[in-house]
């Protein structure tokens, strides 16, 4: 009996013990407030990151448009100047004049540093893309055989397409 009465005794101050531990009001209480100091810093840190990253996205977007915006503007100058130089190219192949030539050089220079390209056209395959076709003459089945007016791109997109005489055979 001796030793049901201790083992009765025992398990009472185990008991207490595990009460006393999971009981204690003040450690429960700081361990509940660590907890929740936690959560709102996790949380605030998560809000500043997701903010970071729109910021970013939004200067990034920003500065896309505005990239696109100056383009937009070059386009509608550029689309402009394009039939003055189709002018000055039209007197070069009259007059001969190496005067000319070089200012129409330095104006084709011009526009390739403003990203402006010439669409190559005669000898190679008709793109609807690129080209209109005008006209079609006896010929290589579907290859540009002469340019009636030149087509130039900006940057990677079409600015003026090609006026074209295509072959057919």
């Amino acid at each position: 009996m001796k030793n049901d009465e201790d083992k009765i005794k025992q398990e009472e101050e185990l008991e207490e013990k595990e009460s006393e531990e999971v009981h204690d009001p003040e450690e429960t209480e700081e361990q509940k407030a660590l907890d929740e100091l936690q959560q709102k810093a996790d949380e605030s840190e998560n809000k500043y990151k997701r903010a970071l990253a729109d910021y970013q996205n939004l200067q990034k977007r920003v500065s896309e448009e505005k990239s696109e915006w100056i383009r937009s503007a070059n386009k509608d100058l550029l689309l402009r100047l394009l039939p003055v130089l189709d002018t000055l190219m039209m007197a070069e192949k009259h007059l001969q004049d190496q005067g000319l030539t070089v200012s129409i050089n330095q104006f084709l220079d011009t526009l390739k540093a403003e990203g402006v390209t010439r669409i190559k056209t005669v000898g190679v395959a008709f793109n609807p893309h690129l080209m209109e076709c005008v006209t079609t003459e006896q010929g290589k089945e579907n290859e540009v055989l002469e340019e009636l007016r030149a087509g130039y791109m900006l940057y990677d997109k079409v600015l003026r397409p090609a006026q074209v005489k295509v072959g057919k055979e």
